[in-house]
């Protein structure tokens, strides 16, 4: 909890450029109302003056501010003493950890997406409610990359669209990408509660003013058109929790790619669809890339960890680790079928590294899994937090 700024209510701003009194401003203010201010001031201890919008007050705080500050400040009494607190950032692993949080009670995991929707699909669906169900497909279908053209360019573009990187083309004022999965998905969920308030409130319009006269014994119940729309917001409802569990499972892999202080090694993970012709598996991919290698010559080190689970192979994970023009792979199979397969192709990929211009200076496969598990979730302590 941040400290606590008191603006004594008999005291008149030195600047009002609109020409309110402080008290209307004062009356405006609401609990739990954020507002941004700046330091213009600290004429003594324990007092500082501020700028909230046009206005400049005094406020008696312990806080030693420079001027220029700029704060956030959070109503949290009004009148007659109005208190407002200085909000501050939580520190980076706290704020990671509270994204993590917020999205681990809601993710959902892309196999069970891919199931719902292939069983809605399978079922006679009203025309816009198929439709909608399509659309969702649609979305999912779009992400990834097709096994046929498994290229780096289209891998990138895949990677680049997963959602990852929403916010950070919104933080650089880049124009939003019309592709990424994630805002793709926000925006169908919004077009869902869209539906679902439309339904609702066509439905009430439509329920008789009077009760109907109860059926006679053994007949059916005349079914009116708000249990018919009820019905159908069933199934909205039903995808609006898909798509946003969707929706925070690409949060859940953001919360990993936050900045922790001063750490030398950026990481970067998603689930990445792989589509087949019949259905769809998914990849666990994470990158990270340590800003020098452990020599401490300047040169980036990078590292790409791979996880599949198909049936035709069982489980298998993969970690790349390239520094400079050194790569070392090591291939994780469950099966020992799958790893003697794995064993005669060994020579074949070590032969076309080469032929990159890289050294390989370890290539095997392991019968087991790594020490490491293939996606690292910054989970906080505890998932509930025992203040709410």
């Amino acid at each position: 909890m941040g400290p606590v700024v008191r603006i004594p209510t008999t005291l008149q701003p030195l600047l009002d450029v609109v020409g309110r009194e402080l008290p209307a401003l004062l009356k405006q203010l609401t609990v739990g109302q954020v507002l941004q201010a700046r330091v213009v001031a600290q004429p003594q201890p324990g007092v500082l003056r501020l700028q909230i919008a046009s206005t400049e007050v005094m406020a008696r705080s312990q806080v030693k501010l420079r001027p220029g500050t700029e704060l956030k400040l959070e109503v949290v009494k009004r009148l007659p003493l109005p208190q407002l607190r200085v909000l501050t950032d939580p520190p980076p692993q706290a704020q990671q950890q509270q994204v993590a949080r917020f999205a681990m009670v809601r993710q959902l995991p892309p196999p069970e997406v891919h199931e719902a929707i292939r069983q809605l699909r399978a079922k006679p669906l009203p025309s816009r409610e198929a439709e909608r169900v399509q659309q969702f497909a649609t979305i999912l279908r779009d992400s990834g990359v097709a096994i046929d053209r498994l290229r780096p360019a289209q891998l990138r573009r895949a990677v680049l669209q997963s959602g990852l990187f929403q916010e950070a083309r919104l933080l650089a004022g880049t124009a939003p990408e019309t592709t990424d999965t994630k805002g793709r998905l926000l925006q169908f969920a919004a077009q869902l509660r869209a539906d679902i308030k439309r339904d609702t409130e066509r439905g009430a319009e439509r329920v008789p003013a009077q009760p109907r006269t109860p059926p006679e014994p053994g007949e059916r119940p005349a079914q009116t058109p708000m249990v018919r729309a009820s019905a159908a917001d069933t199934l909205l409802e039903r995808l609006v929790r898909l798509a946003e569990g969707s929706v925070a499972r690409i949060q859940l892999q953001q919360s990993a790619a936050l900045p922790i202080d001063d750490s030398p090694r950026q990481v970067w993970q998603l689930d990445l669809p792989v589509h087949l012709a019949d259905h769809s598996d998914d990849v666990m991919l994470r990158i990270e890339r340590y800003a020098q290698a452990n020599g401490g010559d300047g040169t980036p080190s990078w590292s790409v960890h791979l996880a599949f689970a198909f049936e035709t192979i069982g489980e298998l994970q993969c970690k790349v680790a390239l520094t400079g023009p050194q790569v070392a792979t090591t291939f994780w199979c469950d099966s020992a079928t799958t790893l003697r397969r794995l064993e005669t192709q060994l020579p074949t990929l070590e032969d076309a590294l080469a032929a990159q211009g890289l050294e390989v200076v370890h290539l095997e496969g392991v019968l087991g899994a790594p020490a490491e598990p293939p996606m690292q979730i910054p989970l906080p302590d505890r998932l509930l937090d025992e203040r709410a």
